[in-house]
Formats: structure tokens, C-alpha cells, sequence
């Protein structure tokens, strides 16, 4: 897929981690992002440091005003792209969880993601591609994170019923893991209790060993998934960051681990 500055992505999350990578590797291609989040002066600053075309917009995708003022900010322009990185992993006990940090992560977590792409079905363009961020808990249970597990796991089975469903606006979905990843998201989960979250003390060998991947990595790997894959291979499969097999085609010489 050639670049083409007439072309829009919407990305969500893009404040900070996954998300503003993505929007800053998606800007490096000359396409024009809308970078949505909670915050806007780390929207800001996502939209400083962009190469160009890089459009903040304060929403909170978990809610129905926060998708209205995307929709409303888009207008009747066409979105090629739409990228879903916006999410949270609160660290707490089972005892813990009350109803509304469920529901909370539940509505950034998933319903966020079924909600926003239904509410952009009249934008997105045919040939279109919608990224669903995945994660390793959404088929690993991990003690400490039970409402983030659940909500990835129902967010990964959510991605492959769209891909019935907007087959028929020819709009392609799929879903991309991107490894252990050195975010503030991560940083927390390491400074848990390991009482509470038995996985800090994984993830904390993991940074001693220099195995965390960095974010700006991750972005460069969905940047080329979503703008140089072709229609089959970018739907045919659950795309995995750690697979070597598609290494040389967007990172080259360069170790996955290294830094950027």
C-alpha cells in the first residue's frame, strides 16, 4: 500500500505508550492522525513532537459523549485507519474489584472498542483496516489483573466477530499482540506487590535481561502492519510482534529488543 497523505487514521489511546507511538509512526508515513484520549495536553505533546498532521481530540472513548466528539470531529471525512490502543490494567485483588473498577475497565476496554467502530462504520472507507491491540492476558490468566484478562479475552473474540461483520463493507479487522512492552502500564504492574500480582517479579527479569520491547518499536511494527501488509495477510492471521517470520520487512537489522 503506497503512502498517501490524503489518508486518515483515528487513533485512540494516543496520549501516551502504544497509542502516541502508533500516531507518531502513522504521522512519519505522512498520513493525517486524529490522536484521541482522555487528556489533551498530552495530546499535545504526542502532536509536538509529530512529524505533521497530527490532530489532538480530549475524549474518553469509554464513554458516549467521548465517541460522539470523535465522531463529530470527523465530520463526513473518510478514515482509513482505526486503531483501538486505548486501555487500563488495574492491579488489584479479587476481593478487591468493586463493581465500578469493573465496569470502568470493561467500557475502555472492550465496549469502547465495539462502540467506536460501529459509530464510524458510515466513515470508515471500503478497503479500510481496524487494529484491535491485543495482549498475551487475553489467553493468560495472571493473578492481580482478572478484570484486564477478561476484558483483552472478550476484546479478542470482539475483533474476530467484526471481521464477519464488516466483511460486508469490505473493511478488514484484525488483531496484533505486541509483546511485553516497556509503558507506564507495565512500569506499574513491576511495582505491585508480588503478593498481588506475582507477574511484577516476571516482568522485572525481563527488564534486568533487557527483554522489554520499547514502545517506539511496537509502533514502527503497527505502522507497517497497517499501511504495507496486503488485504489477505493483514486478515488472515492474529499478528504476533515476537514472530521472526515478518522481522525483515519492518525491522531489519535491528534486534526487537533494542533500543530505538
Amino acid at each position: 500500500m503506497a503512502k498517501d497523505t490524503n489518508k486518515l487514521a483515528v487513533v485512540t489511546g494516543a496520549g501516551s505508550g502504544i497509542g502516541r507511538t502508533v500516531a507518531l509512526a502513522l504521522s512519519h508515513k505522512r498520513l493525517t492522525v486524529l490522536a484521541a484520549g482522555r487528556r489533551l495536553q498530552p495530546l499535545k505533546e504526542t502532536a509536538d513532537i509529530a512529524v505533521s498532521g497530527v490532530k489532538p481530540v480530549s475524549a474518553d472513548v469509554a464513554t458516549v459523549a467521548g465517541r460522539a466528539a470523535i465522531v463529530s470531529e470527523l465530520g463526513e471525512d473518510r478514515v482509513h485507519f482505526l486503531v483501538h490502543a486505548a486501555g487500563t490494567m488495574p492491579i488489584q485483588r479479587l476481593a478487591d474489584i468493586t463493581p465500578e473498577t469493573w465496569r470502568q475497565v470493561m467500557a475502555t476496554n472492550l465496549d469502547a472498542r465495539l462502540h467506536l467502530t460501529q459509530a464510524l462504520i458510515p466513515n470508515l472507507t471500503p478497503g479500510g483496516r481496524v487494529l484491535f491491540i491485543g495482549s498475551m492476558s487475553a489467553t493468560k490468566a495472571r493473578k492481580g489483573s482478572t478484570a484486564y484478562c477478561t476484558s483483552l479475552a472478550a476484546s479478542f473474540m470482539l475483533q474476530k466477530c467484526l471481521k464477519l461483520e464488516l466483511a460486508q463493507h469490505a473493511i478488514l479487522v484484525t488483531n496484533a499482540v505486541p509483546g511485553p512492552v516497556n509503558t507506564r502500564m507495565l512500569q506499574v504492574g513491576m511495582a505491585a506487590d508480588v503478593d498481588v500480582f506475582p507477574d511484577s517479579a516476571e516482568y522485572g527479569a525481563l527488564r534486568e535481561q533487557g527483554k522489554l520491547i520499547e514502545p517506539e518499536t511496537v509502533g514502527r511494527f503497527y505502522a507497517w502492519l497497517l499501511t504495507q501488509t496486503d488485504d489477505q495477510s493483514y486478515a488472515a492471521c492474529q499478528w504476533d510482534i515476537r514472530d521472526e517470520s515478518h522481522h525483515d520487512a519492518w525491522i531489519g537489522s535491528r534486534g526487537l529488543y533494542d533500543a530505538p
